[in-house]
C-alpha cells in the first residue's frame, strides 16, 4: 500500500436504512494509522428493498431463492454507492485503492459459551464480488467470520476504530455508538489496544424504529428527533418488565442483534402496552421504549465501568446521536460523565461504523489483525474478510 491511501467504507446497519458509504484517507503516522474523512454519503434503501431485507432478517420465511436474488441486488447497490460517492467528490475511481464492505447482516448468532468454546455464526449479504466487478477496486469483504472461527462473536468490531481516534486522550473516554444495536467502547488514558473494553449493550434505534413503524401503520420509519417520545409519558411498569432481559445480565464478552431486539420484541411490547388497564397513548410507547434503550445503556456503565474505572466523557455516535430525546435521558441517568458527540471531535457521527470498515479493509492488505480478542472473546487476534481482488490488485 501506498504512504497515503484513499479507502472507502461501506456499512448497512440492523436498521436497514441503507448503504453509508465513507471514503478516507488513512496515512501511518508513528506507526499508527491516521484516518481523515474525505466524502460521506447515505444512499437510501427503497422501501421494496428494506422490506426485503427485514424479512430475510427477521422471524418471516423468506425463500432461499429470495435471499440468494437478495444478496446480488445488495452487491449492485453497495457498488452504485461508491460510484455515486467519488463522483459527488469529484474523486476519479482509479484513486481509490480499496474497498472495505461490511455488507448487510441478516442473521448474526452469537456463541452461547466461551467455555469450553460453543461457535456461533453470523450471515451478511451484499456480494462484494459484484462491487470489485462494477468498480474495479479489490474489495476486503465479510469481516466477522473469521473471529468467530476464532471462537469470538465477531462483534463488536468498530472499537478497533475508536480505539486509534481516542488512543491519545490523556483521560479515560468511552464511544457509545447507537445504531440499530448499541455498543460501547471504553479506552484508558494511555491505553494499549488490550486495555480497551467493549460490548454490545444491547437495544439502539432498531426497537424505536421498529416501534414507530408499527404503531404509525408504515407512515414514519423513526421518531426524528426524538419528538414522539418527547410527547409522551413513561410506563414504568412496562420499562422494569423490558430491563428484566436475560442479555442484560449476561457478562462480556457479549454481542447480540435483530434476533433479540427485533420486530419480534417491538410486537411483544405493544401486545403488553395494549393489555395494561390504562391505555397507553403511542406516544407513551415510543417514550418507555427509548427509556429502554436509555436506561440499558447506563445500566452497563453504571454495572461495569464506573465502580473500578475512571471516566470522564462518553462520545455518543450513530443515528441515535441525533435523538435528542434518547440523549437527555441518558445525560440524566449518568450525571457524573459528559455526554458529547463525535462532532465535538470534528468527527461526522454517521460516518464512523462506515470508516470502520475502511479501516479494518487497510489492515487486512497490510497483513494485521482488526480483532480486539479481549472484546469479541476469540482465542487470538485474526487478520479479518475476504480479498476479491479488483484491477489494481497487485499479486505476491
Amino acid at each position: 500500500m501506498k504512504l497515503k491511501s484513499y479507502v472507502i467504507g461501506l456499512m448497512s446497519g440492523t436498521s436497514a436504512d441503507g448503504v453509508d458509504a465513507a471514503l478516507v484517507e488513512i496515512e501511518i503516522n508513528d506507526g499508527f494509522p491516521l484516518l481523515r474523512l474525505k466524502a460521506f454519503q447515505t444512499f437510501p434503501f427503497s422501501k421494496k428493498l428494506k422490506q426485503m431485507i427485514l424479512q430475510a432478517s427477521g422471524h418471516e420465511a423468506l425463500a432461499v431463492d429470495e435471499i440468494c436474488k437478495l444478496n446480488f441486488q445488495l452487491g449492485e447497490e453497495f457498488a452504485r454507492a461508491v460510484i455515486c460517492l467519488t463522483k459527488n467528490a469529484h474523486i476519479p475511481l482509479k484513486r481509490v485503492d480499496l474497498i472495505g464492505s461490511h455488507g448487510q447482516t441478516i442473521k448474526h448468532l452469537p456463541p452461547k459459551s466461551l467455555r469450553p468454546i460453543e461457535f456461533g455464526s453470523t450471515l451478511q449479504i451484499g456480494e462484494p464480488s459484484i462491487i470489485a466487478e462494477r468498480t474495479g477496486i479489490t474489495t476486503v469483504a465479510d469481516f466477522r467470520p473469521r473471529d468467530m472461527a476464532a471462537g469470538g462473536h465477531g462483534a463488536p468490531l468498530a472499537p478497533y476504530l475508536h480505539y486509534h481516534l481516542f488512543r491519545s486522550l490523556n483521560y479515560g473516554v468511552a464511544v457509545q455508538n447507537i445504531g440499530g444495536i448499541s455498543n460501547m467502547t471504553y479506552i484508558p488514558p494511555g491505553a494499549k489496544i488490550s486495555d480497551v473494553i467493549a460490548f454490545d449493550t444491547g437495544p439502539g434505534n432498531m426497537l424505536i424504529d421498529a416501534v414507530v413503524a408499527k404503531l404509525t401503520h408504515q407512515k414514519l420509519d423513526y421518531d426524528k428527533e426524538g419528538r414522539l417520545a418527547a410527547r409522551g409519558k413513561v410506563q414504568t411498569n412496562l420499562l422494569r418488565s423490558l430491563l428484566k432481559h436475560p442479555y442484560f445480565k449476561k457478562k462480556p464478552p457479549k454481542s447480540t442483534g435483530r434476533e433479540e431486539f427485533g420486530t419480534f420484541l417491538a410486537d411483544k411490547i405493544i401486545q403488553k402496552a395494549q393489555k395494561l388497564k390504562k391505555r397507553l397513548k403511542k406516544e407513551d410507547i415510543i417514550a418507555t421504549v427509548t427509556a429502554f434503550t436509555a436506561y440499558s445503556i447506563a445500566e452497563s456503565y453504571q454495572r461495569i465501568i464506573l465502580p473500578k474505572l475512571k471516566l470522564k466523557e462518553i462520545v455518543i455516535g450513530g443515528g441515535g446521536a441525533h435523538n435528542k430525546t434518547l440523549f437527555s435521558m441518558i445525560q440524566r441517568l449518568l450525571p457524573s460523565v459528559q455526554l458529547k458527540r463525535f462532532e465535538d471531535f470534528h468527527l461526522n457521527s454517521n460516518a464512523i461504523e462506515a470508516m470502520a470498515f475502511a479501516l479494518m479493509a487497510y489492515e487486512t492488505l497490510q497483513g494485521k489483525a482488526s480483532n480486539i480478542p479481549r472484546v469479541t472473546g476469540a482465542s487470538h487476534s485474526v487478520i479479518l474478510g475476504k480479498i476479491i481482488p479488483g484491477n489494481n490488485f497487485k499479486f505476491f
